[in-house]
C-alpha cells in the first residue's frame, strides 16, 4: 500500500468519525430538545386539565406546538369558571415550564373596580359567553373572499384586559390578515392586512 492510499484511508476514516460524531450529536440534541420522542398533544392536554380541578371534562383545550428556546413545547389554553388558563409545556417528559391565568371578565372595567374595593362589585360578574375558535375561524374567513379553512395559519385564544379574544391569521394570495375577534360577542375588535413579501 502506497503512502498516498494510507493518506487517503486515514483521511476516510476521519471523515467517518466526524460524520457519525455530527450523527449522534444531532440524534441527542432532538432527543433532548423534544424534538423526537416525547408526549403527544393528548397527553399534554390531560397535563393542563390536571392543574384546574373540574376542568378535565371540558375539553376545549387548544393545543400548539411550536419550537421556543431551543426546545419544542406545546403551548395549550382554555377556559374554566370565566378563567383563562394558559400553560407551556416541555414535549420531551411533560414538565411544565410555564403557566399563566386571568380573569375574563363581562366589562374590562369591573377588573380594576374588583383590585380597587378588594372583591367585586355585587351583582356585576356575570358568567362570559363563548364562541369558540372554530367559529372564529369562520367569522375571519368570511372577511377574506376566496379564502378557505386551510389558509388559516394561525389561530389561538388571548386575554387582553379581562377579555378573551381569539387571534386568528389567514394567508392568501399573497396576503396576511390578522384578526382579533372578541370571543364572546363574536366581534371583530382590530384587523389589519399586508403583503407576505415585505
Amino acid at each position: 500500500m502506497s503512502s498516498e492510499e494510507k493518506k487517503n484511508g486515514k483521511k476516510g476514516k476521519m471523515i467517518a468519525i466526524v460524520v457519525v460524531a455530527v450523527a449522534v450529536i444531532l440524534a441527542a440534541f432532538c432527543w433532548f430538545s423534544g424534538l423526537i420522542g416525547g408526549i403527544g398533544e393528548a397527553e399534554a392536554k390531560e397535563i393542563a386539565y390536571s392543574q384546574v380541578p373540574g376542568s378535565a371534562q371540558l375539553d376545549n383545550a387548544i393545543a400548539v406546538k411550536e419550537f421556543d428556546d431551543f426546545r419544542m413545547v406545546y403551548e395549550i389554553q382554555f377556559t374554566h369558571e370565566n378563567i383563562f388558563y394558559e400553560f407551556q409545556i416541555f414535549a420531551r417528559n411533560g414538565r411544565i415550564l410555564d403557566q399563566d391565568m386571568d380573569s375574563i371578565m363581562a366589562n374590562p372595567q369591573e377588573s380594576t373596580d374588583q383590585n380597587q374595593a378588594g372583591t367585586a362589585p355585587q351583582g356585576t360578574q356575570e358568567a362570559q359567553s363563548d364562541i369558540g375558535i372554530e367559529a372564529a375561524k369562520e367569522i375571519a374567513l368570511s372577511q377574506v373572499s376566496g379564502a378557505a379553512a386551510g389558509d388559516v395559519a394561525k389561530a389561538k385564544a388571548d386575554s387582553e384586559h379581562g377579555t378573551l379574544v381569539y387571534e386568528i391569521e389567514i394567508r392568501y394570495d399573497g396576503q396576511e390578515y390578522d384578526f382579533d375577534i372578541d370571543a364572546a360577542t363574536g366581534n371583530i375588535i382590530n384587523r389589519s392586512q399586508e403583503s407576505v413579501f415585505h
